[in-house]
């Protein structure tokens, strides 16, 4: 899967369990990584955080809490480009805070909770 901006096509990654993976694969989502330990999801957002033509990043919560390497969290917190979320795996329950808002501010700077106040 593809996506332009400018003149620049950018894909989508997966770093993933064998069922987001493989459901990704079905979407058309060509590079995909199934990983479970630590050590393999910090090598496979190392490589992908090095590849110019990488736009999004999709994770699950429960192996983005598995990177100990600080220098990587820091710059996946603060990575515009590319965009990584991080949503629930098919057997974690969702999470209390909203996903969305948080890339909005990352993204813009705003917090739309606080502007509805």
């Amino acid at each position: 899967m593809e996506s332009r901006v400018g003149n620049k096509d950018f894909k989508m990654a997966v770093v993933g369990s064998r069922l987001l993976t493989t459901g990704s694969r079905l979407a058309g989502i060509k590079v995909v990584y199934e990983v479970t330990e630590p050590q393999e999801v910090e090598k496979a957002m190392h490589e992908l955080m090095q590849k110019e033509d990488i736009g999004i990043i999709v994770i699950t919560e429960n192996l983005l809490k598995k990177i100990r390497d600080r220098k990587l969290l820091n710059a996946i917190d603060n990575s515009l480009l590319p965009l990584i979320i991080d949503i629930p795996d098919y057997n974690e329950p969702e999470r209390e805070t909203d996903t969305l808002r948080r890339l909005i501010l990352r993204a813009v700077g705003i917090d739309i909770n606080r502007m509805s106040k």
